[in-house]
């Protein structure tokens, strides 16, 4: 081969590295979840290999959002949409209805998840009353978003199979370290175990059937719902006899709460299940939680 074949050849070599080189890289998964707490699971297992988006801002409520064109586009153009389901967010039933089921995960129903109990066999009261079905407020049970995060890991698995093993790895450590935080939680809140309080509304039984506190009632079943005069006093007469703490939530209040918690001596608290700008991961948000009642509960201890 002469000189100039040579030549022709090499710069032929050349332009296809440079082709290759200037290619782009391959885009990466689309993971939409549907709430905050959803997407701190995800961001976990995903870590650099997906993109984790939050489909609601974390002023609304997941129980009833009017969805705008542009987040239909989102669900749309997701590789992989994570929500708890109907029983928590009735209005994305329709729109994710149409997807392939391989682009959808679905909590609520996956095998294996722990429910809260109404009443504990220590005999404390527990007002879980359920919401179209068990209480969807699942991710406040650390073991529950342990199980998210392993459904997670080999969905993803099966869309980037390159990826798998660092999805389940990552899994793996998110669930060595939610049950080390587990144990921590329930060593703090051990010693608040018998303290009555009641929530604003009736979301937190996963937490508190987990942790074994004593909830006694709750302001209003679902935040949406404005509780009525009867139910206002039975709270009342129930907080009267075994309240310490009244808890609020940040977006959302009622007329004449305060007033309430300060002619029973109540303190007040503040919870956040959904988790505010701060929190950046899912362990913070369950320590937060813990903090709150703590703050609320241990001073209130031997009123």
């Amino acid at each position: 081969m002469g000189y100039r074949g040579r030549f022709f050849r090499r710069a032929l070599a050349l332009l296809g590295l440079g082709l290759i080189l200037a290619a782009p890289a391959q885009a990466k998964l689309q993971v939409l979840a549907s709430i905050k707490p959803l997407a701190l699971i995800a961001q976990e297992v995903a870590g650099d290999q997906a993109r984790v988006d939050t489909l609601l801002p974390i002023t609304a409520s997941p129980h009833d959002y009017p969805l705008k064109m542009s987040d239909h586009k989102r669900l749309r153009a997701a590789d992989l949409v994570l929500w708890i389901g109907p029983e928590m967010e009735s209005f994305l039933a329709r729109p994710l209805s149409s997807l392939p089921a391989d682009k959808l995960i679905t909590s609520y129903q996956l095998a294996g998840l722990n429910w809260p109990e109404e009443v504990q066999e220590d005999g404390h009261h527990h007002t879980n009353h359920v919401h179209l079905g068990k209480d969807p407020h699942l991710w406040l049970d650390p073991r529950n978003a342990i199980l998210i995060a392993q459904a997670l890991a080999e969905r993803l698995a099966q869309l980037q199979p390159a990826s798998a093993a660092q999805f389940r790895a990552n899994a793996q450590r998110f669930a060595a370290s939610v049950q080390q935080l587990d144990q921590q939680l329930a060593a703090q809140l051990a010693p608040v175990k018998d303290v009555g309080f009641a929530v604003y509304h009736e979301g937190y039984g996963h937490f508190v059937g987990r942790y074994d506190l004593h909830q006694v009632a709750y302001v209003t079943y679902s935040p949406e719902r404005r509780p009525g005069a009867k139910h206002l006093q039975e709270l009342r007469e129930i907080l009267a006899k075994e309240g310490e703490c009244l808890f609020m939530e940040p977006y959302y209040k009622v007329q004449g709460m305060e007033e309430m918690a300060t002619s029973l001596n109540l303190r007040i608290g503040l919870l956040d299940p959904i988790g505010g700008q701060q929190v950046s991961s899912y362990q913070q948000l369950l320590q937060q939680l813990s903090e709150s009642f703590l703050t609320c509960l241990a001073d209130r201890r031997n009123r």
